[in-house]
């Protein structure tokens, strides 16, 4: 069971940076292709803020899950040696 946690937080945190990823990019190439085919600096300024909040957000998930889910994972390897009855075994 404790490879199948390991494995999942692995999954999880790479799911996270590829969404995030994958996220930031549509994000800004919608944001582009806007800015180009408008050719208005008043859609630049009112698209600049809201744009700028979500590429905040998707890169603190980007970053953060996977963060998380790495702790989480050394916590578990971690806990082998402090309590002897938990075996992580890698199969």
């Amino acid at each position: 069971m404790d490879v199948t946690v390991l494995s999942w937080l692995r999954s999880i945190g790479w799911s996270a940076f590829t969404w995030a990823l994958g996220g930031v990019l549509l994000v800004n190439g919608v944001a582009l292709f806007a800015f180009i085919w408008k050719r208005e600096r008043s859609v630049v300024n009112a698209w600049t803020g809201p744009v700028l909040a979500i590429n905040i957000v998707l890169v603190a998930i980007g970053i953060g899950v996977p963060m998380v889910t790495s702790v989480a994972r050394l916590a578990i390897i971690g806990m082998r040696g402090v309590i002897p009855g938990i075996s992580i075994s890698s199969q």
